[in-house]
C-alpha cells in the first residue's frame, strides 16, 4: 500500500480544480477519517465516493451479510459475494479502488457497546442505516462527544438528507423529537425501493461530509427531500431546538436507556 493521500499524477486532478478545494483541500481529505454506519444501499454508494474523493480512513461497521435481494441497489457488490459479511465485501471493493487510503472494517451491530469508540476516533460520520433506533444512537453519541454527521434516509421513490454540526445547528432529536413507531415508518422492506434513490441521496450526503471536512460548512442547516419519480426535489431550514433532550439538555436517552 503506497502512503494514504500520496500525490498520484491525475487521481484527484478534477477535484483539485475545483476552487472550494485545491490541492490544500485534497490534502485535508487525505488526512481525514470517516466512519460509513451501515454498507447497504446508502452506505455502500457513500463509502464508494468518499473512497474515490480520496477520504484518507475509512472505517466501516455492520453486522449483515450479503444476500441476492442486495443486488439491486447496492453499490461495489456482486454476485460472488453472497454469504459474504457487508463491511467485508464492501472494504475490499474499496481497497480495489484507492490502494492510497486506509479502509477498516468492523463485523458486528453499532451498538451501545462501540458506538461512543467508534464515533470518537472519527472526524465525521455518515449515516448508513435502515432503521430508526440505530440513527438515535447515533445522534446521541455524536452530539455527546462533537462529532459531526450527515442524516440520511431513502424509502420507496424518496430520500432525505441532513448535515447535523454538534453545537453548530441541529441534531436528529430537533428534527425528530420522537422516534415513531416502526411499523409506521416507511422503509425499503415495506416500501420497496428503487434503485437510483440511494446514488441520488448519497450525492447530496457526501457533498455535505466533504464541505464539513474542509471546514467549508457555512449555512443554515436544511433538511433535503427528494423523489426521483416525480423530479421533485425541496429543501426546508431546521431551526435548532431550545429544549430538544440531546443537543439542548445534554441528555442522551438512547444511550443511556440501553445502559452505556
Amino acid at each position: 500500500m503506497r502512503v494514504p493521500g500520496a500525490r498520484e499524477d491525475g487521481r484527484y486532478a478534477r477535484q483539485e480544480a475545483l476552487p472550494g478545494i485545491g490541492e490544500a483541500g485534497q490534502r485535508k481529505l487525505a488526512k481525514a477519517r470517516v466512519l460509513v454506519a451501515g454498507c447497504g444501499a446508502l452506505g455502500s454508494s457513500a463509502a464508494e465516493l468518499l473512497a474515490r474523493g480520496g477520504v484518507g480512513t475509512i472505517d466501516l461497521v455492520d453486522f449483515d451479510s450479503v444476500e441476492l435481494t442486495n443486488l439491486q441497489r447496492q453499490a461495489l457488490i456482486g454476485e460472488s459475494d453472497v454469504g459474504e459479511p457487508k463491511a467485508r465485501a464492501v472494504a475490499d471493493a474499496l481497497r480495489r479502488i484507492n490502494s492510497t487510503i486506509h479502509v477498516n472494517a468492523e463485523i458486528g451491530r453499532l451498538d451501545v457497546g462501540n458506538v461512543e469508540r467508534l464515533v470518537m476516533q472519527a472526524d465525521l460520520v455518515v449515516d448508513g442505516f435502515d432503521n430508526l433506533a440505530s440513527r438515535y444512537l447515533l445522534n446521541d453519541a455524536c452530539v455527546k462527544h462533537s462529532v459531526p454527521w450527515v442524516f440520511a434516509a431513502v424509502a420507496g421513490t424518496c430520500g432525505m438528507t441532513m448535515p447535523i454540526l454538534p453545537g453548530q445547528g441541529p441534531c436528529l432529536r430537533c428534527l425528530f423529537p420522537t422516534p415513531a413507531q416502526e411499523e409506521k415508518v416507511l422503509t425499503a422492506q415495506n416500501a420497496g425501493l428503487i434503485n437510483t434513490i440511494p446514488r441520488a441521496i448519497t450525492a447530496l450526503q457526501v457533498t455535505h461530509a466533504i464541505r464539513i471536512l474542509l471546514g467549508a460548512w457555512a449555512d443554515p442547516v436544511r433538511l433535503e427531500i427528494l423523489d426521483v419519480w416525480d423530479g421533485c426535489q425541496f429543501a426546508e431550514e431546521v431551526p435548532r431546538s431550545s429544549t430538544c433532550p440531546a443537543c439542548a439538555e445534554g441528555r442522551y436517552d438512547f444511550l443511556e436507556a440501553t445502559g452505556a
